[in-house]
């Protein structure tokens, strides 16, 4: 029997992750559910368990937000010295109506969906390496075509904007994914890097949005309706965890590939090839990105130069 493969999905209790852990449980993978919410990734590994697998489930509580929390559960995995295989780069919210920053000052979304992953991605590098082949998949979506990263305010001190907020970030997480691809291929990584989208996807992203007493009768309306609609409207998590599957555990896509659903302007389908917009395919600002977000965490990926290829099958 081969060895066991080992996968950490962040926001992995509920919605997409919920999806893409289901799909690995059957594919006979260990299974890390690195989430924000204790008592839901409780629930999340009791109903893994009733799906057939032989893997190992286990749950890490990870806020995004806060540094600490993403070194804690770093240094937890590494302790354990179980290589990583798959990393699923998942967790995000949708901005709250009123503009919310971390103790960094940077606005939450862009801090939770980007630069968390930013760090925890570079956290977990040894044991990336410890993999034969690992691969970092991104979760992005459907909404980065239309998206810009706004390089002179990143945190939106000015014109905020919670669908603005919610694009930059979705385009940052296909930037890093591309441009850590790049840096991977010239370094000779075994390692590879993907991003997905799932479509339209029914998830909690809605009735998780952050609430603030002072938001107004219709910011509140506006909340309850996403939540509303995000229960009822769309594909499941499991089907809309296809796409990150596809790139996740087959080879029918290169690395660096962009995958979401075929249907309906990328709602649902199979997972198929998509074609970044204007500003994801735009190498000059995934580098630009690139350069800020190490400015941003204080982090420095000079060993992606330094590739560590390992023991030969």
């Amino acid at each position: 029997m081969g060895k066991r493969r080992h996968a950490v999905v962040t926001g992995g209790a509920s919605g997409l992750g919920f999806g893409c852990a289901t799909h690995l449980r059957r594919l006979g993978f260990d299974v890390t559910l690195a989430d924000i919410d204790r008592a839901a990734s409780t629930r999340a590994i009791r109903g893994l368990t009733l799906i057939p697998g032989d893997g190992a489930l286990r749950t890490q509580t990870l806020d995004l937000a806060d540094p600490q929390s993403i070194a804690a559960l770093a240094q937890a995995l590494c302790d354990s010295g179980e290589p990583i295989d798959l990393l699923i780069n998942n967790a995000g919210i949708y901005p709250p109506a009123l503009r919310r920053v971390t103790a960094d000052e940077q606005e939450l979304s862009f801090a939770i969906g980007h630069l968390g992953h930013f760090r925890l991605t570079h956290a977990l590098w040894p044991l990336l390496e410890d993999a034969p082949a690992a691969r970092v998949v991104s979760i992005s979506s459907l909404v980065q075509r239309h998206a810009r990263i706004n390089f002179d305010d990143l945190s939106w001190q000015h014109g905020y904007e919670p669908i603005r907020a919610y694009q930059q970030t979705k385009l940052a997480c296909l930037l890093f994914a591309r441009e850590l691809q790049r840096r991977l291929a010239l370094g000779g990584h075994r390692v590879t890097s993907y991003a997905a989208h799932p479509g339209v996807c029914r998830t909690h992203i809605g009735r998780n949005r952050p609430r603030n007493p002072r938001d107004s009768a219709w910011q509140r309306l506006a909340t309850a309706a996403l939540a509303a609609g995000l229960r009822y409207v769309g594909q499941s998590p499991e089907e809309g965890a296809r796409s990150v599957i596809a790139v996740a555990t087959t080879d029918e896509f290169p690395p660096g590939s962009f995958i979401g659903p075929r249907w309906l302007n990328e709602s649902f389908g199979r997972p198929v090839l998509i074609a970044p917009g204007a500003a994801a395919a735009d190498p000059a600002q995934a580098e630009k990105l690139w350069a800020l977000s190490e400015e941003l965490t204080g982090l420095r990926w000079d060993f992606l130069m330094r590739p560590k290829l390992g023991k030969m099958a």
